[in-house]
């Protein structure tokens, strides 16, 4: 069975291109590819986080959503599983040709898709 790899790329919503002709390689890669998986795969995202019991517990004392997004980040840099869900939810949407570009640099990659989930996450969950 051959994978539908056009019919993933149909699913991303359309974003407005945040780079130009100067950017690099990863940053085009970033706001190209990885954005519009995330943005697509935004509910399920906020489900695995909010699943999370210790969720809750980690993000309780921010005062604010620039505080809320840092310890957001720790809790999840020191939860290895959820992390490495959420990077298998973003990256089980790419093709087989970005798939190889995304083995190119994937440290930087996976640092990125963290950093844009924890902003999403503090974006939607925080309350004020």
């Amino acid at each position: 069975m051959t994978r539908p790899d056009q019919d993933i790329v149909d699913l991303r919503p359309e974003l407005p291109q945040a780079t130009t002709g100067r950017s690099g390689e990863v940053e085009r890669f970033q706001n190209g590819i990885i954005r519009p998986i995330i943005k697509l795969q935004h509910e399920l995202v906020i489900a695995l986080v909010q699943k999370e019991k210790t969720f809750e517990l980690g993000v309780l004392q921010a005062k604010n959503k620039s505080e809320y997004r840092n310890l957001a980040g720790i809790w999840l840099q020191k939860r290895p599983k959820i992390k490495n869900q959420l990077l298998g939810v973003v990256i089980a949407m790419m093709t087989i040709e970005e798939l190889t570009g995304y083995h190119l640099h994937y440290t930087e990659y996976n640092k990125r898709i963290l950093q844009i989930i924890v902003t999403r996450v503090a974006d939607t969950l925080y309350i004020e």
